[in-house]
């Protein structure tokens, strides 16, 4: 910003005549123009006085040179000025959030976010897949929301990669006219008939495993993985032409999501809860780690490139969730039963909550401590030492802390 400098007049009065004055205003002129020298512009070849003087005049220094007889002025030679020097610009820096070590860690949620996505990025960048085939079924009178699962489910094999998963995935995809279809298809795939029979039991609705994700017409959007004792999965989709709009369900999201719950399942082959869990992972784990668990496997897997895309779909999960107090969250989190959460099963909670509580435990471990979780409680463990195995921290401890974590961040938008 340039500054300007204002000069300032000051007047002298003095007590003398009128025509001293101007005697004195003449006198001071005529020295002034006697003792000022002129310059002439200097002009190459023009006569010059003495051998060896230079002047400079226009850009360039001219010397009084002898041509012939006379003494000339040469052509002259440029003043070569010296470029500015460029002010070096400051290259701008990043800063991030401190790495939480532990909840008592935390005194922004900012770092529970970009430590859940950076540890989650890091994972996928050094990890390799185990899925290696992804089969495609489709119904005789339907169509398939997502027509490359095989993308996102890689992507979430290399973000849970060290934990036991399949090598192939079938995913079946019909509409409400294929009921039948899909239902037959189910159990050839399943294969496992003593597993069919609990999850075909009385108190789960007998043989409608297919019309469960595609109750009628409009309403045939929903998915739902099944893993056997072999460790042969599949997940199911109903297909409604509307969704073909909804990128979350075509782009990859969805089957992320459904290929997270079925590596949660395969955490519970070979353990002594093994068929229960394989039944129902719910049975045993909180209802909101295992549908928070697999949004927040959806989402960092399929923006594990940009913080910002990480962010932005995390903030839909966070504005789904309610506003609520710290004391409504410690007994949604901790309730005294598994039971709670069914009337919470329709509404959305356990998805929404479950993803802030999920990305909290990504933040402090990485995104192993969802499946280490599912694996210590498909051991036997309960959720309390579970927690504390991982955390070093009792789980009821940590509820109170995680529950004001939750509300002051819901709070903010």
């Amino acid at each position: 910003m340039a500054r300007q400098i204002l000069a300032g007049h000051s007047y002298l009065r003095h007590p003398v005549s009128m025509r001293f004055g101007r005697v004195i205003a003449a006198a001071l002129s005529l020295a002034l123009l006697t003792s000022t020298p002129v310059f002439s512009a200097v002009k190459a070849g023009a006569t010059c006085k003495k051998i060896g003087t230079t002047k400079v005049s226009k850009g360039k220094t001219y010397t009084c040179i002898k041509s012939g007889k006379k003494l000339v002025w040469n052509k002259g030679v440029a003043i070569k000025t010296a470029a500015p020097t460029p002010t070096p610009s400051s290259t701008p820096t990043t800063s991030y959030p401190e790495e939480p070590k532990s909840l008592l860690d935390i005194k922004s949620y900012e770092q529970i976010t970009y430590w859940a996505w950076k540890k989650s990025s890091d994972k996928i960048a050094n990890s390799e897949s185990k899925i290696n085939e992804v089969e495609i079924l489709i119904g005789p009178n339907s169509g398939i929301l997502n027509k490359d699962p095989l993308f996102a489910t890689k992507l979430t094999s290399r973000l849970f990669s060290g934990y036991a998963q399949p090598t192939k995935l079938t995913f079946l995809s019909y509409s409400y006219s294929d009921i039948d279809w899909a239902q037959n298809q189910i159990e050839t795939l399943l294969d496992d008939k003593t597993l069919l029979e609990i999850l075909q039991a009385p108190n789960r609705g007998g043989r409608e495993n297919a019309r469960g994700t595609c109750p009628s017409v409009e309403r045939c959007h929903s998915s739902q993985p099944f893993t056997n004792r072999a460790g042969k999965s599949l997940v199911i989709a109903g297909f409604t032409p509307s969704r073909l709009s909804n990128e979350g369900e075509t782009k990859g999201e969805l089957q992320a999501h459904e290929f997270t719950h079925v590596i949660q399942q395969h955490q519970y082959i070979g353990s002594p809860r093994e068929l229960e869990g394989l039944a129902s992972i719910k049975q045993f784990a909180p209802w909101w780690l295992v549908e928070g668990g697999a949004d927040f496997g959806g989402f960092a897997a399929m923006n594990h490139t940009s913080y910002e895309d990480y962010q932005s779909a995390r903030t839909r999960d966070v504005l789904r969730t309610p506003k609520q107090s710290s004391e409504w969250f410690v007994k949604f989190i901790n309730p005294d039963s598994n039971q709670y959460w069914i009337q919470f099963d329709s509404s959305g909670e356990i998805y929404n909550v479950g993803f802030m509580v999920t990305e909290i435990f990504a933040a402090l471990k990485g995104p192993d401590s969802q499946m280490e979780l599912f694996r210590l409680i498909a051991s036997g463990k309960t959720m309390d030492e579970a927690f504390e195995t991982i955390f070093g921290m009792p789980w009821k401890t940590a509820v109170p802390f995680i529950a004001k974590l939750i509300s002051d961040e819901r709070a903010k938008y």
